[in-house]
């Protein structure tokens, strides 16, 4: 394995595949993985098999591991709490056992949803109170990576988005394109606040963080707070859509199975002040966003 080789566990996931671009377009020697949506030139790893795991380390000794590997859709986690702790807590800890063996850095990937939503938004530091499966389980991950590894980057995102018309799984902006397409109504919840982040600028900043080998708790979001339907007419309108499509609606009318954090949203400055310069707005994220739908990528 070639010197600084970079390993993206979960790269067939939205995040994972941005990292993957930056990473071969800055020509850095990268090797990514994959459990349910495989890809060509992905290797083939389920972290919650010890076995496997194991296996796959005792072959490849990267410099930097970003683990975007988890179970994320939060009513699926609600109902299938059993399953959701082995992929996201006992994979990540068979991962930072590994990380610690070799000892290479780890980034991990957490979410607001450690909060309860009720005085966002919040910083690294603000007291922790998860409401559903999938957050206590990314909460339980990052108090278990930390006492494994004291360096490991926990970064913690919200409504990630981007421009991915080839997964089976449709991010939220690929949703509301394709209503757009159609015409369709958008019933959107008007009560949850937070900041939406493009996966591309989490790519980003992702790979400087661990340039610069950051440790801790970092908030790595967009820089707009904003109710989700406000964000999803920025969105609509970008795309030259009808914005009195969108329906704002109560999150509590949806029958979602898990809670979802209302007054949510993450923090900053923090994000800034590693970075030395300013978060990235809503206005130049879906300038991104647009530019690579044109693009034809």
């Amino acid at each position: 394995m070639p010197e600084n080789t970079q390993l993206v566990i979960g790269a067939s996931g939205l995040v994972g595949q941005e990292l993957m671009r930056r990473l071969k377009a800055a020509n850095r020697p990268v090797v990514g993985t994959h459990v349910t949506q495989p890809r060509a030139g992905l290797e083939p790893l389920d972290i919650s098999d010890a076995t496997q795991v194991q296996r796959f380390f005792g072959e490849c000794v990267p410099d930097t591991i970003y683990l975007c590997a988890a179970l994320t859709h939060v009513d699926y986690c609600e109902e299938h709490p059993e399953e959701t702790y082995r992929q996201n807590v006992e994979g990540p800890r068979r991962v930072a056992q590994e990380a610690a063996r070799l000892g290479v850095k780890l980034v991990f990937y957490s979410t607001e949803y450690v909060f309860d939503g009720q005085n966002g938004p919040y910083d690294e530091q603000a007291p922790t109170s998860p409401l559903s499966v999938y957050g206590k389980s990314k909460l339980d991950a990052e108090t278990v990576l930390r006492e494994i590894l004291p360096d490991v980057l926990i970064l913690r995102t919200t409504v990630v988005y981007g421009w991915d018309p080839l997964s089976k799984k449709k991010n939220f902006a690929m949703q509301v394109y394709e209503r757009v397409q159609t015409g369709q109504e958008l019933t959107i919840p008007f009560d949850q606040i937070g900041n939406p982040t493009l996966a591309d600028y989490l790519a980003e900043c992702s790979i400087e963080l661990a340039g610069k080998r950051a440790s801790g708790i970092v908030n790595v979001v967009g820089k707009d707070l904003l109710p989700r339907t406000d964000f999803t007419r920025a969105l609509v309108q970008s795309l030259g859509g009808d914005v009195s499509r969108v329906t704002p609606v109560t999150t509590a009318s949806m029958k979602q199975k898990a809670v979802r954090p209302l007054r949510g949203g993450l923090r900053t400055e923090k994000l800034a002040g590693l970075l030395g310069r300013e978060v990235l707005a809503l206005d130049q994220a879906l300038d991104r966003f647009n530019r690579r739908r044109l693009s034809g990528e």
